[in-house]
């Protein structure tokens, strides 16, 4: 716990009413302070450094912030009554607090030796302790602290072996990331990247078509064919390129669906070039070539990498048309309509184009 001390090496009173008024009137600060014995040198209104201690802390914050759903929760279990009793504390341990699928070997039930474990540990008042009893600061206290946790506290920090080749793991992904609800005349949004991206998700899905109307000439994200709103591509792009490793490093896969015509394209692959920068992998690593027998790159390999999983073709025509599109901004329209053709003829004979795809599961 550290404030500013002014030069007499003494906490202002006026420091920590400032740090607790949000919401709250200046009075009803100075009057918890001085509950707890915190009022200081009236006079020049400050305070000991020693005296501001991290347990007085702790009871300034509750006395000023009271946890009304855990009184409620304290005045029906307790009767009424400013305790607990060991039964009464028991009894809400193993009866509601527990969670019943937990194997009673390995979780045994709270008996009267654990509980009174609990009251020595979280109570203060030393009559309460002797007498088995347990007040609703202490409780309170136990409710808030580690050993309550709704989860496994050493499974928060990364316990998994991340070093295995991609493939080899279950990757949390989205379908139809866009869409805010039904599959058939729903709602598409670029919102929704960003929550699913927040929330753990690491592979989401792009539905890329032509953009249409006042959108032609632009790729757009949507379900095609089926009465559904649209976002622009790009803006999908910026809110992939703001969230995708706010919580976690490892790499972002985005799945292309794309039914975009080849100049729609070159525009994906510009913007996807410009906004993801250098978090974009545009090639294979060097210790990790396409090539048969070598496995994938790990997470921990591309940590902070964005990649994309799309059906390309061939290499040595994409590269002088980006060329081409990136120095001119269009195509001539003899190239547009002979790729055309070859994409018509390799629907139908899939050995004319070149797939790339990148393995979810082993």
């Amino acid at each position: 716990m550290c404030l500013s001390l002014n030069e007499r090496k003494k906490i202002p009173i006026k420091n920590i009413v400032k740090m607790f008024s949000g919401g709250k009137s200046d009075k009803m600060v100075q009057k918890c302070l001085s509950d707890l014995g915190l009022s200081g040198d009236k006079e020049r209104d400050e305070l000991d450094a020693e005296l501001f201690t991290f347990d007085k802390y702790i009871r300034l914050y509750y006395k000023i912030c009271p946890r009304s759903d855990v009184q409620e929760l304290f005045v029906k279990l307790s009767g009424q009554k400013e305790y607990l009793t060991k039964d009464r504390l028991i009894n809400f341990l193993n009866e509601e607090q527990r969670d019943p699928r937990l194997n009673e070997i390995l979780f045994p039930f709270f008996d009267d030796k654990r509980v009174q474990h609990l009251i020595t540990k979280y109570e203060s008042d030393e009559n309460y302790i002797n007498n088995g009893k347990m007040s609703g600061d202490a409780f309170l206290r136990y409710l808030m602290s580690d050993e309550n946790s709704p989860v496994f506290l050493n499974r928060i920090d990364l316990y998994q072996d991340m070093d295995q080749p991609l493939c080899h793991y279950y990757i949390n992904s989205s379908h139809n990331t866009y869409l805010t609800g039904r599959q058939y005349g729903g709602k598409s949004s670029t919102e929704i990247y960003r929550e699913v991206l927040l929330s753990g998700c690491r592979c989401v899905e792009l539905d890329c078509w032509d953009g249409t109307g006042e959108n032609k000439g632009e790729p757009i994200i949507t379900h095609g064919k089926a009465m559904c709103t649209d976002v622009f591509f790009k803006d999908v792009l910026y809110q992939i390129r703001d969230t995708a490793f706010a919580r976690s490093e490892f790499p972002v896969i985005l799945s292309f669906e794309n039914h975009c015509s080849r100049l729609n394209q070159l525009k994906m692959a510009k913007y996807c070039v410009e906004i993801f920068g250098d978090m974009l992998l545009s090639k294979p690593l060097d210790d990790y070539p396409l090539e048969s027998g070598v496995q994938l790159p790990s997470p921990n390999r591309l940590k902070r990498k964005i990649l994309i999983k799309n059906k390309r073709l061939k290499a040595d025509i994409e590269k002088l048309q980006m060329e081409q599109f990136l120095l001119e901004g269009k195509l001539d329209e003899e190239d547009e309509a002979v790729e055309n053709l070859e994409i018509n003829i390799a629907d139908d004979n899939p050995s004319h184009c070149k797939y790339h795809f990148f393995s979810f599961f082993l």
